[in-house]
């Protein structure tokens, strides 16, 4: 898993998480990745069957059911039921981050990416 700052504003942070594949040359390129990367997306970004491979990937986030990674701050689920965090609504593989820590995605296996939020 990547995560990542993905926008800052004023009262939160926008927080992202892609599934990566790797380390396989060859599967990178077959999938279209031409520039030699070792670790790539399961699928590039808009092909119509990335939303499938992603889910088998990784699963469902343990919180909300939903296909996508299970997100955490320093620790704990981001429920939204704190001021801390809170998954988005509508895509599980972003997340609103309202305070700093150590958020981390993570699939059904516990394979987590993480990104440090400084607020």
């Amino acid at each position: 898993m990547k995560a990542k700052i993905h926008m800052k504003g004023p009262a939160r942070w926008t927080l992202d998480s892609t599934p990566l594949v790797g380390p396989d040359a060859e599967y990178c390129r077959k999938i279209g990745f031409k520039d030699g990367r070792l670790f790539c997306p399961v699928r590039t970004e808009g092909s119509p069957d990335r939303p499938a491979c992603e889910e088998y990937a990784i699963g469902r986030a343990k919180d909300t059911g939903r296909p996508g990674p299970t997100w955490y701050r320093n620790g704990k689920l981001c429920t939204g039921k704190s001021a801390d965090c809170e998954n988005h609504p509508d895509n599980q593989y972003l997340l609103w981050a309202y305070a700093s820590g150590l958020y981390e995605a993570c699939t059904r296996d516990d394979v987590c990416g993480e990104v440090q939020v400084d607020k």
